[in-house]
């Protein structure tokens, strides 16, 4: 079918199913039965089916032309089984010339499909929830064009507004309403901003109804579409203007950013044409984002998951625009109001300020994206990935969120309040008095001196170097700024960032870390090969060994930037002694053409390595006439060593990094660079832990990088401890073979007024 051939269709087509949506003689049954004939003859098909998702995890035939009549609403397909269970499980079109091809097809003998032979299904979903199956089949070999898709999913969402609206099932009969048994206790999910936070639960539903789908009027229906969009960014302007309290240069970009996808041609151009299809704006709006969902939501790419996220947002403000149905006045409670949603977008977060908003909770999201660096810089709590968080927690809920564990604890008990307020008066008080003793001289009681220095990855967190009377930035996270950009930026930007970062860290010496990219962190304008296991895969240094003008172009940028100023050089993930070489000698040969160019260089400018993989901490001894210094990042290293993902919530608390065996590792690496005289540090989540850092303190580390919400625990962690005692304690465990440290030197810390409070 032709791109013509098929706009008629589709005309024709949404015409006719107007008229028997309004029909008030006819039940749900017969209007759905009516549907799946009109569509049948409009594709000059053999068979249109429609499946619905009950609860029980099964697909249930509700309606069809062209299968057995009695099959109907006796016949039941689990979600994964057979070709329409596949479509449903991975929530996306199929398109088959031969079912039988199919790996997972099988014939139902009830049904009576054996002489069906072509295939093109298509998801019912609304708000990213997939609620069933639309199929068209033929008994001819017959290839549906890309056309003939995009008419079935615009039916698709007619019919899917009327599953929603209850005409089909119950609300509650529907698989994804809430089939999973008693609501738990607590959620667990992975920190992306750490704090304390108390309050009442808002649910975000973004999700606007649109209860007019086939339009009368295509220009009149343009027309509305451009004066919303106008409308929208006017609004966006007029509060991203007044969002005084983001004061920092990334989370402006951020902002500025956002404001760029509402003025993005090809996602306009996509509503546009929906409209020309026969829908109304608002249902051209919806259709757009179910498009997205199904081309990217996907995906393992990280940007390309936040930009849907900012393109849900900015939908949600589009249908706020056309059908003028704000969401429902947010009461503010005393404890405050903690958001609980699937994504969230910058601006909506921004949306939620006014309300007192002191936590945020996540079913999807990252570190990196927009509303968690946004949340960062309004200090706001952030914990993501607690799975069915939305179906577990009903609104106006009282949750406690301890975003430094990572919990959510759901109608917390009268004890569990008091404890939380008195850790919040506590750490209000600890903070007062770290202010006091920021000068003073990190030592252990019986005089040891430890070095301190940050972890940071943005301007806002370089904030604290001067809080803290802090001397060096022991890592500097290069990826985020890549990740925020639509693509490469060239030496003379990068040049123009690093400039930034230096002035923002004064005197502070930088340990950059050159981009950990790949992994849940590629860049949208970086091809990168299909990657089943990408953790393991094509990442960090190895994109920068193959694509060497990339690490050129980046250490390029930071010599020119550095203007005579010392700063500190280390490549990630590495897994061979000959990958740091090749490396070093690509910035051996940097520093060469920079001198020869005029540039100013330091005298002190020094190269490390980063030990994050078990093959290159055997490795080290080959190469420490080589290496400058080395920082052990103990969060890929563990994940390597133990095999477990540690984003993964599953695996949370799995595994310690406090078996014998993990530290037994750590002691050799310590070992090592004592017997060559190398310094070392350790930057990983271990370093930001009081009862980790003390361990590794009596193992011998003397110098920690720590993320910033982490430094005054740490710090007060190292001047309530006499290390000698503790470090003939340590010994004497490992020595004797004891699985795991954790419980023993606790009680020992205990015993010796060690204060291990965490943030």
């Amino acid at each position: 079918m032709s791109a013509a051939q098929a706009a008629t269709v589709s005309h024709h087509l949404l015409r006719r199913l107007r008229e028997i949506v309004s029909q008030s003689t006819l039940s749900a049954q017969e209007k759905l039965d009516h549907i799946v004939r009109i569509i049948a003859q409009e594709y000059g098909a053999d068979m249109c089916s429609v499946y619905i998702m009950r609860a029980g995890a099964a697909l249930e035939l509700f309606a069809t032309h062209g299968l057995r009549p009695q099959a109907v609403h006796r016949t039941f397909i689990k979600i994964g089984k057979g070709v329409v269970g596949d479509v449903v499980e991975n929530a996306r079109p199929l398109v088959l010339s031969d079912i039988r091809l199919h790996p997972r097809f099988y014939l139902d003998p009830q049904m009576g499909e054996e002489e069906l032979q072509s295939f093109m299904g298509t998801p019912l979903s609304r708000g990213g929830r997939v609620l069933g199956a639309l199929v068209v089949q033929d008994k001819r070999k017959r290839l549906y064009q890309n056309e003939d898709v995009e008419t079935l999913q615009t039916v698709a969402m007619v019919l899917a507004e009327m599953i929603v609206a209850g005409e089909l099932v119950k609300p509650d009969e529907l698989l994804f309403s809430n089939s999973d048994g008693p609501t738990p206790t607590v959620l667990k999910g992975v920190v992306l901003n750490a704090g304390l936070a108390l309050g009442r639960a808002v649910l975000h539903h973004p999700f606007v109804p649109v209860k007019r789908l086939i339009n009368d009027d295509a220009e009149r229906e343009l027309h509305r579409l451009y004066e919303a969009i106008a409308k929208m960014r006017a609004s966006l302007r007029v509060m991203f203007a007044e969002s005084d309290s983001l004061g920092t240069t990334e989370s402006k970009e951020v902002l500025e950013t956002y404001q760029m996808f509402a003025q993005d041609r090809g996602w306009l151009n996509r509503i546009r044409k929906g409209i020309e299809g026969g829908l109304t704006a608002e249902a051209a709006v919806q259709k757009t984002l179910s498009d997205l969902r199904f081309r990217i939501g996907q995906s393992h790419d990280a940007y390309f998951r936040e930009r849907l996220w900012d393109f849900e947002d900015l939908t949600n403000r589009l249908l706020q625009q056309l059908v003028g149905n704000d969401n429902a006045p947010i009461k503010n409670a005393d404890e405050g109001v903690i958001v609980v949603a699937r994504t969230l977008g910058p601006a909506e977060l921004l949306d939620y300020e006014k309300h007192h908003v002191v936590g945020l909770i996540l079913e999807e999201g990252l570190h990196n994206a927009h509303v968690s660096i946004v949340a960062r810089a309004l200090r706001i709590p952030v914990i993501s990935r607690t799975n069915q968080a939305l179906t577990k927690v009903e609104s106006g809920d009282l949750i406690l969120m301890d975003a430094s564990k990572g919990e959510v604890i759901l109608s917390p008990s009268e004890e569990q309040i008091e404890l939380h307020s008195a850790r919040q008066r506590k750490q209000e008080e600890r903070r007062t008095f770290a202010r006091k003793e920021a000068d003073l001289p990190i030592v252990t009681k019986d005089g040891v001196p430890i070095q301190l220095s940050l972890n940071a990855g943005s301007l806002l967190d370089l904030e604290s170097l001067k809080e803290a009377h802090l001397a060096s930035v022991g890592l500097y996270r290069t990826e985020i700024p890549f990740m925020l950009e639509s693509s490469f930026p060239d030496v003379e930007a990068q040049v123009r960032l690093y400039q930034d970062i230096f002035q923002a860290a004064g005197d502070s010496v930088i340990t950059f870390r050159t981009l950990d990219i790949g992994g849940d962190k590629l860049l949208p304008y970086l091809r990168a090969p299909e990657d089943s296991n990408p953790l393991l895969g094509w990442r960090a240094i190895r994109i920068g060994l193959d694509r060497p003008i990339i690490l050129r172009q980046q250490i390029r940028a930071l010599l020119q930037a550095s203007n005579g100023r010392p700063f500190r050089l280390m490549f990630p993930m590495l897994s061979s002694l000959d990958e740091f070489l090749s490396a070093k000698a690509i910035f051996m040969n940097e520093k060469e053409r920079a001198l020869s160019q005029g540039h100013t260089l330091s005298d002190t400018l020094q190269v490390g390595a980063m030990v994050e993989v078990p093959s290159f901490a055997w490795s080290l001894p080959d190469g420490f006439g080589q290496m400058d210094f080395i920082s052990v990042g103990s969060n890929d290293l563990f994940q390597f060593f133990f095999a477990s993902d540690r984003t993964n919530p599953n695996m949370i608390g799995r595994y310690d990094n406090l078996s014998r065996s993990f530290l037994t590792l750590l002691k050799r690496i310590f070992s090592y660079c004592d017997e060559a005289g190398l310094p070392y540090s350790l930057c990983g989540e271990m370093a930001g832990k009081p009862l980790e850092a003390l361990v590794l303190m009596a193992m011998g580390l003397r110098h920690f990088s720590v993320s910033p919400h982490a430094l005054d625990p740490i710090k007060r962690m190292i001047r309530s401890t006499s290390l000698e005692k503790l470090s003939q304690y340590v010994t004497y465990l490992l020595a004797n073979n004891v699985s795991n440290l954790r419980h023993t030197v606790h009680a020992f810390a205990l015993d010796h007024g060690i204060l291990l409070e965490e943030y």
